[in-house]
């Protein structure tokens, strides 16, 4: 069982702090994650305090981010203008640079381990199912994650025995789930149906996406540059990093202006739902697509998975926190 609170420390400064019962599969992902949190050093990355044990429990203790995170600030204000987005993202890319410099690639990167404070910066959390590898092109071969946000040769990692040989890059894979991220808050929906885990796949394979007309050609090249099927074509971190809709992003306090006459007004999307056209039919994809739906057993079903205005109602009034009060430590499965 994994526990995320709010402690009060010597000073009365509150801190964020995730519990871990002591059980021997749970303990070792814990230490996994403990290594990986106090060897990394950047400003947009959830910054590592301390641990300690009880009789019944190990204790992460990380800074207090004042904000809450993506998923929580896409319902609160809706999709995001695209100069704010833009440099949201080039903060998480700076992040991701870091890291995968240092051949630690994230494998669970979603709109709840974003958090945002309400000047528009950005802090990457929950290294709970990261890997670090020897060297950048170690293959990767066990599943891991939320399957909305995984990438082709994760979904489809044992759909043949080549495929479960050869294992996959981690780099390519983050790279995928950003693009994932950033079409989210750009659009307030999913870019693939994710209803249950054959649509997924079947969606992801045939890589159909419509964008809507607001976006702009920079920011769909982008997406379309990284939603590729094949893990070879997409950019790296640095190469998105050089991309000139992150280069013109806007990062001073003028960003933070919420702008809600102008989306408003000169959008008829709303910002709660997007219509997609998919084989002929218009299907509504409300935000509840984005919520977390975790695989549970081989078989890869999905767990059950509340709306997204249930998930907000478990949340703690305060908003100082850094994950989900039922936040999981996800085990390696097979989709």
């Amino acid at each position: 069982m994994v526990e995320a609170r709010r402690s009060m420390v010597a000073d009365g400064q509150y801190v964020p702090e995730k519990a871990v019962h002591r059980v021997r599969r749970r303990l070792l992902k814990l230490v996994s994650e403990l290594e990986i949190s106090k060897s990394l050093d950047h400003p947009n990355i959830i910054k590592y305090l301390g641990a300690f044990e009880t009789s019944h429990r190990i204790c992460i203790v990380h800074e207090l981010v004042e904000g809450p995170d993506l998923l929580e600030h896409l319902l609160e204000n809706g999709k995001m203008p695209e100069d704010q987005a833009a440099g949201v993202f080039r903060q998480l890319l700076s992040a991701l640079e870091y890291c995968h410099a240092r051949n630690v690639f994230h494998r669970d990167l979603k709109l709840e381990n974003v958090m945002i404070t309400k000047d528009l910066k950005v802090k990457l959390i929950d290294f709970g199912l990261s890997e670090v590898v020897a060297y950048p092109e170690q293959p990767l071969k066990t599943v891991c994650g939320t399957p909305l946000y995984c990438s082709p040769e994760i979904l489809f990692l044992h759909a043949t025995a080549e495929a479960a040989r050869d294992g996959f890059r981690g780099g390519p894979a983050d790279v995928w789930s950003v693009g994932v991220l950033i079409f989210a808050l750009l659009t307030g929906c999913a870019p693939f149906d994710d209803s249950d885990f054959h649509c997924l796949r079947r969606d992801v394979s045939r890589n159909h996406i419509n964008y809507p007309a607001y976006i702009s050609d920079q920011a769909k090249g982008l997406l379309k540059s990284v939603l590729v099927t094949d893990a070879l074509m997409r950019p790296t971190v640095t190469d998105l990093l050089s991309y000139g809709w992150f280069q013109d992003a806007v990062e001073d306090d003028s960003s933070v202006a919420n702008n809600e006459e102008d989306t408003a007004t000169t959008e008829v999307e709303e910002d709660w739902v997007c219509t997609k056209h998919k084989n002929g039919l218009k299907e509504d994809i409300r935000c509840r697509s984005l919520s977390c739906r975790r695989t549970s057993g081989s078989d890869g079903t999905y767990s059950s998975s509340a709306s997204l205005e249930d998930v907000i109602k478990r949340r703690p009034s305060s908003p100082s926190h850094y994950s989900s009060l039922e936040a999981e430590v996800g085990e390696d499965t097979t989709l």
